[in-house]
């Protein structure tokens, strides 16, 4: 361990997350100070802890405790990227990427392993990519099969695919599909394939792997609002179960915050049926007759 002056270290690393909200960690650092050490490499750069970086700064600390890696540049990066995968604030995309870029510097820094011997198993090799998927798998919770999934879908996303998804235009089930096609292909069908529900895009995706997009198109016309109509059904259907499950504790909707019972008003107008919330509030308070 050791301390380093705030105003010699330097938070150029592409993978720092800088500028976000750090008010929480302030809180944290003004009670029981720094817990963990920032880590540097030996040229003072920040491989990790950023948002500590920033916490301290803002604080009027000059100097702070550091962990000084001296390892290569790979070894540097991969530090920087593990920091990364442990954040809850990282969307989708971003855990695909840092996992598919850590896997690559991950097989190059460690070559086939063989375990030793013992009275239950035999001598075996174990692959960097079976090791790789090991130890994320320990430090995030996700599966080996979650990780490769997401580095395949990864790799095989054109940017045009990975585009509409960062704008909202494709939801993971439907990138799952797509990216079954040849990336020269998925920039033909993306317009396409944003408006097929999942249960549609696979079939076009089948016939547009044997005949080609276009014949896909035919076979798969895109209903108007079918994304909307099956969004909709969906979050109706988690709606009910919540219903359920709240009446077996006994709690009608009477009971619901004011707001949630506007909301569910609203929702009831917008389907055609319902008073307004107004009106119903108007009738709940006139006097009612009490049996005593």
């Amino acid at each position: 361990m050791q301390t380093r002056k705030l105003t010699d270290l330097k938070a150029t690393n592409p993978y720092l997350r800088m500028g976000t909200d750090v008010s929480d960690l302030e809180k944290s650092i003004k009670t029981v100070g720094l817990i963990a050490p920032l880590v540097i490499s030996q040229d003072n750069i920040i491989l990790a802890g950023a948002r500590r970086y920033q916490a301290l700064l803002n604080l009027g600390y000059t100097e702070a405790a550091v962990t000084v890696i001296e390892r290569g540049p790979l070894e540097r990066e991969l530090v920087s990227i593990d920091e990364n995968l442990v954040r809850k604030d990282l969307s989708k995309m971003e855990i695909e990427s840092h996992l598919r870029r850590a896997r690559a510097i991950y097989m190059e820094l460690n070559p086939v392993v063989v375990t030793p011997k013992t009275e239950d198993a035999p001598e075996a090799e174990v692959l960097p990519a079976e090791g790789f998927l090991n130890m994320v798998s320990e430090k995030t919770g996700l599966s080996p099969k979650q990780i490769h999934e997401a580095i395949k879908r990864d790799e095989m996303s054109s940017p045009i695919v990975k585009e509409a998804r960062k704008n909202g235009e494709l939801s993971l089930s439907q990138t799952n599909e797509i990216v079954k096609l040849s990336q020269k292909d998925q920039l033909h069908a993306i317009e396409h394939a944003k408006e097929l529900p999942v249960r549609d895009l696979k079939k076009f995706v089948k016939i547009a792997n044997k005949e080609g997009v276009e014949k896909a198109m035919q076979a798969t016309p895109a209903e108007p609002f079918s994304r909307e109509y099956l969004e909709i059904n969906a979050g109706l259907k988690k709606l009910l179960k919540k219903f359920k499950q709240l009446e077996l504790e006994g709690i009608e909707t009477s009971d619901f915050p004011e707001e949630t019972q506007m909301l569910l008003n609203e929702l009831q107008i917008a389907a055609g049926g319902g008073r307004d919330y107004k009106e119903n509030t108007r009738l709940a308070a006139k006097p009612r007759d009490y049996v005593v």
